[in-house]
């Protein structure tokens, strides 16, 4: 009993703070973001602001929304990873909001390589990542591996120094694993990235009007981006009678030219004051980014003797 209690009481100490959400990720060498940066802080010299033109002489799908443009780059640049892109490592950043309080950025390690679609997976290709932990200091050394539809489609980590001697798997949605969390692993990934942007950007094309900004030329380090920011002037849009909340108040993406890479993401929610500064709801980003760097399935084997399962 008491080697079983030990056990449990190791489980319960094992991470869980390595998922994200688009993530990734959505996931480049390109810049250190200054975690506490505000709203339109970044360096826009070279930018112009550009709010697409209204139309809402007919609502629903058909009429021109100030969104389209965001889609219509989202789902190219979807089609355009998805033709291109295998695999790729990065050092993935995010921060989150978990129950109202903001907690510190997580810094990890990433490879994540993409298997060929199948029937049972036609909406996006299946996933092998690996993570690790490197910063903050107290979580470093924590390793996480997940293949999708394989091992039950559970999680295999253990955490860093002495306690990393055992190895638990559990489910990507278990409460252990989504312990300060917003997303589970499995939301992990550029391409679930784009997808989510298209799906978040098609429900809030149908509850109303958006304000939305395009500044081409944004730098990232050395990286030419496109920053698309999209604002909603009010927290809830009337539908059909009832009130619907919308998930942000600002929304931010830096989409690389180049490489039509998202490289960060993040949302802010409503100012507490008329005038104020939003404050920060999740924000996840990308440095060091290598596509294709031709991962195999050693890298995603417990087994593997770089690592410290």
């Amino acid at each position: 009993m008491a080697r079983q209690g030990y056990r449990v009481w190791i489980a319960r100490l094992a991470i869980a703070g390595f998922v994200v959400a688009l993530a990734g990720g959505l996931t480049i060498r390109w810049f250190r973001l200054q975690m506490d940066t505000p709203p339109n802080t970044v360096d826009q010299s070279s930018g112009l602001d550009v709010p697409f033109p209204l139309d809402r002489e007919k609502p629903g799908s058909d009429a021109v929304h100030e969104l389209d443009p965001v889609l219509t780059l989202a789902k190219s640049a979807l089609a355009n990873h998805r033709m291109h892109h295998r695999d790729y490592t990065a050092e993935l950043v995010k921060r989150e909001r978990i129950h109202g309080k903001l907690l510190p950025p997580t810094r990890m390690s990433l490879k994540l390589m993409y298997r060929q679609v199948t029937p049972e997976n036609s909406v996006g290709r299946p996933v092998c990542v690996y993570l690790k932990t490197l910063e903050p200091k107290a979580q470093s050394g924590r390793e996480v591996i997940w293949s999708q539809g394989r091992n039950n489609n559970k999680l295999a980590a253990h955490e860093g120094g002495l306690l990393g001697m055992i190895a638990v798997e559990m489910a990507p949605l278990s409460k252990m694993a989504m312990r300060d969390n917003r997303y589970p692993i499995t939301e992990i990934g550029i391409e679930k990235l784009l997808l989510k942007l298209i799906e978040k950007g098609e429900r809030d094309r149908l509850l109303g009007p958006a304000i939305v900004k395009v500044s081409e030329g944004v730098l990232f380090g050395e990286l030419s981006c496109s920053l698309l920011e999209i604002i909603h002037e009010s927290p809830t849009a009337l539908v059909d009678g009832k009130e619907v909340e919308y998930e942000f108040y600002l929304a931010q993406i830096h989409m690389d030219t180049e490489r039509q890479i998202p490289l960060r993401y993040a949302s802010y929610l409503w100012p507490k004051s008329a005038g104020g500064t939003p404050e920060l709801e999740e924000e996840y980003f990308y440095e060091k980014l290598t596509l294709n760097v031709g991962l195999t399935e050693a890298d995603f084997d417990p087994k593997n003797p770089a690592y410290g399962f």
